[in-house]
């Protein structure tokens, strides 16, 4: 008999830094009861401290799946090292896998075919098949056409007698990750409504009823105080200014802050420079060109992200925290997204500024400011409300409605042809590697020959 009932699979799991990975450490945290784990190796470059999840595990397993990100390939290694492990332990009563990576539910749904009576738990994170812009995943590394493993999955589905359909040959591991595991699995974590409703929409009203009848509905778990605690960062803050953060790694086209960029610079009050943003951004290059010809320009202090403690540490220390969601009207007829780090900083204890989409689940949520991303004045009021309840009240301030008419398009357009300018650049120098790779194997081909002989008498012409 295992030492524990409960098996997590996570093949990014501290202490690598990955957020998926920091999720299931999370979970387990404040499941409060010990697990084994099985993830893959951590490099060196995305090591992150993360020591106190160690009295939660009983037993880790660490395997060393290569390949490409998601391709099957990559799954394929995956699974045959983990069951190098799994043969030689007894069976555990409950398994949990989470996306990302895909590889978790294909190594669970595995172990479940092997060990039908196993409870299994799969959380999705995100919508699988789907990308963000509501297309189809379909990278050519994780195109499946192996047609016996095909058709073992689909004898798999025919055995439940529950008239699902078989899966296409040849098809994608994202969609079959998707929906096998939306099939097999006996439990199913959505982390929000909307991302139920629309992972669900491609499936007829049967399935729908069959996943829902057996899923929950379980927001990102926030952490207790401690944890804010365990790695303190300082930051350097002018108590004189009303100090904002926004903690976001990477500042995306769809996930921008146009609307409070248009705010700020629209807005006429005579204590608007106390406030003081602190962006923590890793493209700070594309952001800069964004915001050049901006007032909030000189408003706005970038910083590097942060290690997870660090950052939760230093959440604690500003006035206001800022959130915003993902763009996907054009490509959703809901947003299926809610930013993971809404729940630590929940954990924070300090006011929380969501900028949503409409109709979005950040929308719903019970923070202190909240404002659309398509509507400026929402944005411009809550910067009046920010600075009065900090003690800088204005009650003559005015708007300038006419400052930035076209902003939010000129932002965008900027935005992406710096972006593309980059991918050309990234293009040609792949094209140039092939060329001269090209070349090289000729000019190699050439020597190996006898054709070098022929120049013999050119160069006895020569010496005449």
């Amino acid at each position: 008999m295992n030492d524990v009932d409960k098996l997590v699979i996570s093949f990014k799991f501290p202490p690598s830094d990955d957020v998926s990975g920091i999720v299931v450490a999370k979970r387990i945290i404040k499941q409060d009861s010990p697990v084994d784990v099985l993830q893959n190796e951590v490099d060196e470059s995305e090591y992150l401290n993360f020591d106190i999840i160690d009295k939660y595990i009983n037993e880790r397993f660490v395997v060393s799946a290569d390949g490409k990100r998601d391709s099957h390939n990559q799954i394929k290694e995956f699974i045959g090292q983990s069951f190098d492990y799994l043969n030689e332990k007894d069976v555990y009563a409950k398994i949990y896998s989470r996306s990302w990576y895909m590889a978790n539910h294909f190594l669970a749904m595995e172990y479940k075919f092997k060990h039908p009576e196993v409870f299994w738990t799969a959380e999705f994170s995100d919508p699988v098949s789907r990308k963000m812009d509501g297309t189809i995943r379909m990278p050519k590394a994780s195109i499946v056409e192996n047609e016996k493993y095909l058709n073992k999955l689909n004898s798999k589905i025919a055995g439940l007698n529950n008239d699902f359909k078989p899966l296409d040959m040849p098809n994608v591991s994202y969609f079959i990750a998707e929906y096998l595991t939306l099939i097999f699995a006996d439990e199913i974590i959505f982390t929000n409504p909307n991302q139920r409703e629309i992972m669900l929409e491609i499936y007829d009203d049967d399935f729908k009823r069959f996943v829902i009848d057996k899923s929950v509905i379980m927001p990102h778990p926030t952490l207790d105080d401690e944890f804010y605690h365990l790695e303190e960062h300082r930051m350097e803050l002018d108590d004189n200014d009303v100090n904002i953060a926004y903690f976001g790694n990477i500042y995306y086209i769809s996930r921008h802050f146009e609307a409070l960029f248009y705010a700020f610079d629209s807005l006429n009050h005579k204590y608007k420079d106390r406030l003081k943003f602190h962006l923590f951004l890793n493209n700070d290059h594309y952001f800069k060109i964004l915001i050049n010809d901006l007032d909030i320009k000189e408003n706005i202090i970038l910083r590097k992200p942060l290690r997870y403690f660090e950052f939760l540490n230093a959440t604690t220390q500003f006035d206001v925290l800022l959130i915003n969601d993902t763009i996907t009207k054009d490509f959703y007829k809901i947003n299926p997204y809610l930013p993971s780090k809404l729940s630590d900083y929940k954990g924070s204890h300090i006011d929380i500024w969501a900028i949503y989409e409409n109709g979005s689940v950040l929308s719903t949520q019970d923070v202190r400011y909240k404002s659309s991303m398509t509507d400026y004045t929402q944005s411009t009021k809550v910067l009046v409300d920010i600075l009065k309840d900090n003690g800088y009240d204005d009650e003559s301030y005015t708007l300038n409605d006419s400052v930035y008419e076209n902003r939010i398009t000129q932002l965008n357009l900027t935005m992406k042809k710096e972006v593309n300018a980059k991918n050309r650049y990234r293009r040609q120098i792949k094209k140039l590697k092939k060329e001269n790779k090209r070349l090289k194997e000729e000019n190699e081909k050439i020597l190996s020959s006898n054709s070098w002989k022929i120049t013999k008498p050119l160069r006895k012409l020569r010496n005449k």
